[in-house]
């Protein structure tokens, strides 16, 4: 029986976590399925084996990996060097170089029409961050590079003490921050778009709490059934090519009007959520795309 590794921030994902979703859709293909945490990354003897509930595995012996979690940011670049430096034959979900380059929110490079992104700057400079909004004017958000659930995300106008606030209490300490412009089209439907396999495969909307910043199911959001979008649907459709092509097999795009305004690809919510609304399949299929993309196989 095959074997898929699902590596997580924790040994036992919570039960409305990607991870603890899919493990019955992995069984009903036939696959068996391990869970371990990744901090317990290791190397013994030029083999990298982390540690199960049921004890150690060595990583080349499975045959699909996939990375759900960080865990600690300080042995970030450590557990990305042991995990490139398995055999070529262990397929990733998404591949180490993806994992490095396109977690963050940073626009993606070359990526055209595909990936339209809203005008953004990046700097750990507050005080340049903050002038360059205030030369262009208008509406903008700061929000952490790297960060999820919607924490360290503010809303402010250009000029505004509280976005040069926002931008000192995002730098502190030689950290980045990003500078986007703000979307009005977030005020008609912010949609979660779950894609696998370069292709999509559900989407919701999230109705954000009021005087929430951030539409984020942890920051007060309400998800819905998304409304019918021809012109989304071919968007999102555009980028989950672009990211299997750059190694990225499951993410969570964020849409809002014509723009993505970011994609996550570690961990995205949504899989219990769209089961929530009815889409009793969606673990289903996304299983199935991502053996068929990774493995060949279903």
């Amino acid at each position: 029986m095959p074997v898929a590794m699902l590596l997580t921030s924790k040994e036992r994902p919570q039960a409305d976590e990607t991870a603890a979703r899919v493990q019955g859709a992995f069984h009903r293909q036939g696959w068996h399925v391990e869970t371990a945490c990744i901090d317990t990354l290791a190397l013994d003897a030029g083999t990298t084996r982390v540690d199960t509930p049921r004890g150690r595995v060595r990583l080349a012996d499975v045959d699909l990996l996939w990375v759900l979690g960080f865990g600690r940011a300080a042995t970030f670049l450590d557990k990305m060097q042991l995990l490139a430096a398995l055999p070529a034959r262990v397929p990733f979900v998404n591949a180490v170089s993806a994992l490095l380059t396109l977690h963050a929110k940073y626009p993606i490079a070359d990526a055209g029409d595909a990936f339209p992104q809203p005008e953004t700057h990046a700097a750990h400079d507050a005080d340049a961050l903050a002038a360059v909004a205030r030369r262009a004017g208008g509406r903008w958000v700061l929000k952490p590079p790297a960060g999820s659930f919607g924490r360290g995300v503010t809303v402010a106008e250009a000029g505004s003490d509280r976005l040069l606030e926002a931008a000192r209490a995002l730098t502190e300490g030689g950290r980045y921050a990003l500078l986007q412009r703000w979307c009005p089209e977030v005020l008609q439907e912010e949609t979660r778009v779950l894609i696998a396999g370069g292709s999509v495969v559900g989407c919701y909307a999230r109705e954000r709490a009021a005087g929430a910043d951030a539409a984020n199911l942890s920051a007060g959001g309400r998800p819905v059934p998304a409304k019918e979008d021809p012109a989304r649907d071919a968007l999102a459709s555009r980028a989950a090519a672009l990211l299997a092509e750059r190694g990225v097999q499951f993410a969570g795009l964020d849409v809002a009007g014509p723009w993505i305004l970011e994609a996550n690809v570690i961990n995205p919510g949504g899989v219990a959520t769209l089961e929530a609304l009815g889409d009793v399949g969606v673990a289903d299929r996304i299983v199935e795309r991502l053996l068929t993309a990774c493995t060949g196989t279903r």
